[in-house]
């Protein structure tokens, strides 16, 4: 079979990313699986499998744009923009069909569903939400679920052809400046952008599969209830306002999840904390930790490696706010990472941008004290708002989104 499928992870994932591929070759063993790998590997690593694709050597960048990108991009934004470059490399090794799943996926059946879409359609996508929920009662915000697109990436599988090769030319040049995670401005990563595609493929060449049992996720949950019957989980709409079906789990998207945590075999997540608790998942999840547990030597190897892009070379951290203002004014910093004289590091070390603890790990559900703070935050805005008067306060509050995004802070380390 001239199929391959990949993921994309830092090196600390790699365990992580081996424990998918076993899964996908207990259920499917004629598919070929690949790691690429988005960050340096060096001599703290051994025993190394031989399916890597070290992405710097071998996507096909320049040495300046992968500086530019590795910099300007956070860990999951650098891994996701430069996943058309990874497909693009697959066919080159003459694979027909390539399929992508994020590493934290978990494959429980066989996927001849999606190799017999690829047999007819150049794209095949999965949506968040397979139903239609006249009442949506869901974690994740249905506002958010429209910024962050219609589909999701954490798969993709494709086919090779004129037209794929050209669907994947456009997202690598799209995703050269625009894989940003920023909801100002309605670009989410890689992913948004395939919201494009419907449009511009129509149902001749583009697949959704809506199947329930693929890529099930904690923002589908709401809608998808997990079953076992003879050995084998289904999954089924858990409300009733959709038609009565029941599809097999073929992969579960563990997005969110500890997985260090899982290894100890505690279920906990990192995002959406107010995750009710649908006792059915453990069906999933208690197979998905034994797995983790089962590879605990292999998992361990690779999880505290340290991401080679996230410190300057002085080894300090570096903030997704330095990231974004870098992005603001790259083309003064051909090395972003150096912090010698003059050097952007030395800018914003100039200007105190440098603070103890990470504050890029600082939201809400973290943030102590929020309703105080809240409180303050209203009396401020209050204060301003006799300052300025009616008319000034509404066109201040306009202004304040041209300045929610870092890049126009440049000024604040620009030299006058």
């Amino acid at each position: 079979m001239n199929t391959c499928a990949f993921t994309i992870v830092a090196k600390n994932y790699i365990g992580l990313a081996m424990i998918l591929g076993k899964s996908l070759a207990k259920h499917n063993p004629d598919i070929d699986f690949k790691i690429v790998v988005a960050d340096e590997i060096d001599g703290e690593v051994e025993n190394l499998p031989d399916n890597l694709i070290i992405a710097k050597k071998e996507l096909g960048y320049s040495s300046d744009i992968w500086t530019n990108m590795s910099f300007k991009y956070n860990l999951t934004e650098f891994c996701t923009a430069i996943k058309p470059a990874a497909f693009i490399r697959l066919f080159k090794e003459e694979y027909t069909k390539v399929i992508y799943f994020d590493p934290d996926i978990f494959i429980f059946s066989d996927i001849s569903c999606i190799l017999s879409a690829l047999d007819k359609f150049d794209v095949v996508l999965t949506p968040q939400i397979a139903g239609i929920h006249v009442d949506y009662s869901g974690e994740h915000p249905e506002w958010a679920m429209n910024v962050n697109g219609i589909f999701n990436l954490g798969f993709c599988g494709m086919s090779r052809s004129d037209l794929s090769s050209k669907v994947l030319e456009w997202w690598r040049k799209r995703l050269l400046d625009n894989s940003f995670a920023d909801r100002s401005v309605g670009n989410f990563t890689d992913q948004k952008w395939m919201d494009w595609i419907p449009g511009s493929l129509g149902s001749e060449h583009l697949c959704v599969l809506n199947s329930l049992g693929m890529n099930m996720a904690p923002w589908n949950y709401f809608e998808r209830r997990l079953f076992e019957e003879s050995g084998k989980l289904f999954v089924s709409y858990r409300t009733d306002d959709n038609p009565q079906r029941r599809d097999p789990l073929v992969f579960l998207h563990f997005a969110g999840y500890d997985y260090a945590q899982m290894e100890q075999g505690d279920i906990s997540r990192k995002r959406i904390h107010n995750l009710k608790d649908y006792d059915d998942i453990q069906l999933a999840t208690s197979i998905y930790c034994k797995a983790i547990q089962e590879e605990k030597v292999l998992f361990d190897s690779f999880i505290n490696l340290d991401y080679s892009y996230g410190k300057y070379s002085n080894g300090e951290r570096i903030d997704n706010f330095h990231r974004r203002l870098f992005h603001g004014c790259q083309n003064d910093f051909p090395n972003p990472f150096d912090t010698g004289r003059d050097s952007f590091h030395a800018r914003l070390k100039k200007r105190g941008m440098f603070v103890a603890g990470c504050i890029d790990k600082i939201s809400k559900q973290t943030m102590g004290g929020l309703r105080d703070k809240e409180k303050k935050e209203n009396f401020f805005f209050s204060v301003l708002y006799r300052i300025f008067g009616y008319k000034r306060y509404v066109l201040f509050l306009k202004s304040l989104y041209f300045y929610c995004r870092p890049e126009l802070h440049t000024f604040l380390i620009k030299k006058k």
